[in-house]
């Protein structure tokens, strides 16, 4: 099966789709940051990335928060190319407080308190 293309289908700037560009470049994903109150630093380390996102989340489940919303914006896509579904940072975001509120039925009871608190001061 031919793949169309390989630009990015969440932003109109028609880049090519890298793991780089999807979860930390892409107008869409910088966004969906920005509505948890964070910041993409421009920086081609991936390791000070993370760290600058660790630094602002300032929380012990920051590498949750990162991984379920880098998993949030991948669902975003495959909504767009395999269901054709129109998406936006808000839906992106409820993808994201979705798996979050799956997150807590995991969690040690001690954590449950903080992840819900955090979770409740988001949009």
């Amino acid at each position: 099966m031919p793949i169309p293309s390989t630009n990015c289908v969440l932003c109109s700037l028609q880049f090519e789709e890298t793991v780089d560009h999807l979860f930390m470049e892409c107008s869409f994903a910088r966004n969906c940051w920005s509505l948890l109150g964070l910041v993409i630093i421009s920086e081609p380390d991936i390791l000070r990335r993370l760290q600058s996102l660790k630094t602002q989340l300032n929380v012990s489940f920051f590498m949750e928060v990162i991984i379920l919303l880098c998993r949030s914006i991948w669902i975003s896509r495959n909504d767009v190319i395999f269901r054709g579904i129109s998406v936006n940072c808000f839906s992106c975001i409820k993808i994201f407080r979705y798996h979050v509120k799956q997150l807590l039925w995991k969690v040690k009871k001690k954590y449950f308190p903080r992840i819900e608190s955090w979770l409740e001061q988001l949009v």
